[in-house]
């Protein structure tokens, strides 16, 4: 009898003893689930951290590539010879930049891969006022609107109606103008519903939300109809813009889009010497020829613009040598539309901090050789 109770006895114990051990495994494991979170949750926060600081930092190195645009724009304007225009063989504008001058200030200087810091950034500078303004067309010259729908494939029968619509858009009234206008009650029906602006347009893809522009109408040839695709992989550049070789010597009825010829930001008049092929034929009334001959003048005896044989329009009295004609405004050609300088600037900078890249985008306007503001300033 004595013999079971040991027996026993030494069996409750060795099962306390189990049971603590257990215990103390499950506390153990409880305590390194905890520990293992803990480290987790502190190299989370450690990393949004260093992200949070990262980010400052490149909007830091976003916003000093801006810095250097405008003192590149600044500097540009004090070079001699090149003080009463702005063309693509400067050195802002990616061309070769002043060749025949003993102290050329970009000498050695790059706009690309530029070190700053622990990363580098990018810098791709672009006149507005190579593009005919929205506003300023819409508001001022509705029948050179029309023409330009109607070359960019609205149709004659639909033109006046779109045309219509973006005056509507823009004028500052809910009044509906006759035929195809659209305010804000037409606006609301749709899904989602949203109200006509009723101002000036800020950013060119407003357009899409405008009755009767279709995004084929938008962007031309570069999607296939109304839906998606990227016609054919044509050239563009970091704008998003198709560049100047895309329509070189070829027509552009049909293939080009609103998009490759209307800024919304620019100063009104167009720079004859930094205007692609398209805005040329728009602001010369529709002739390919006179736009044709602007192009072959500027571009000089290698028809590529931005080399060192350029020879573009350096003032107003210059802006006929490049016509090739005599052309007068009452002859259907806008002749004041064409300036031979740039006050509007689109500013990409890509930065890059190790694996890191981001690009930021600034819309500046020089007013003077030390005024230079920022308008707008964004991540892309």
């Amino acid at each position: 009898m004595m013999d079971a109770f040991v027996q026993t006895r030494s069996r409750l114990k060795k099962a306390q003893r189990g049971v603590a051990l257990l215990m103390v495994m499950l506390l153990i494991f409880a305590m390194a689930v905890i520990v293992t979170a803990f480290a987790y949750t502190m190299k989370v926060e450690g990393r949004l951290a260093t992200r949070t600081q990262s980010e400052s930092e490149m909007e830091w190195m976003g916003r000093s590539g801006i810095e250097m645009a405008k003192w590149v724009l600044s500097l540009s304007r004090q070079i001699p010879g090149e003080q009463t225009y702005d063309g693509l063989n400067q050195f802002w504008a990616g061309g070769v930049g002043p060749t025949n001058i003993a102290d050329n200030p970009f000498e050695g200087v790059s706009l690309k891969d530029v070190p700053l810091g622990d990363g580098t950034i990018s810098i791709e500078i672009v006149d507005a006022e190579r593009y005919l303004n929205i506003n300023s067309i819409a508001t001022r010259n509705p029948q050179l609107l029309e023409l330009i729908l109607q070359i960019c494939g609205a149709g004659a029968s639909d033109s006046a109606d779109v045309s219509t619509a973006i005056r509507d858009w823009i004028d500052p009234n809910d009044d509906s103008a006759m035929g195809g206008g659209a305010e804000s009650d037409f606006y609301r029906m749709l899904n989602p519903p949203y109200v006509a602006k009723n101002g000036p347009i800020d950013d060119m893809s407003e357009l899409l939300k405008i009755r009767g522009i279709t995004p084929r109408l938008y962007w031309g040839s570069r999607i296939g109809g109304d839906g998606g695709g990227d016609g054919g992989g044509q050239s563009v550049d970091s704008m998003g813009r198709r560049v100047q070789s895309t329509f070189l010597g070829q027509s552009i009825a049909g293939s080009v889009g609103l998009a490759d010829v209307f800024s919304a930001v620019s100063s009104g008049q167009v720079n004859i010497n930094t205007a692609p092929y398209p805005v040329l034929v728009m602001a010369c009334g529709g002739d390919e020829n006179i736009a044709r001959n602007i192009q072959e003048q500027r571009a000089g005896m290698d028809g590529v613009d931005g080399t060192y044989d350029d020879a573009p329009a350096r003032g107003p009295q210059d802006i006929a040598r490049l016509q090739g004609v005599p052309v007068m405004p009452n002859q259907g050609t806008p002749l004041a539309v064409f300036s031979t300088v740039s006050s509007t600037f689109e500013v990409r900078v890509d930065a890059r901090l190790g694996a890191l890249s981001r690009r930021y985008i600034a819309v500046l306007r020089r007013t003077s050789l030390r005024d230079m503001p920022v308008l707008t300033f964004r991540r892309e």
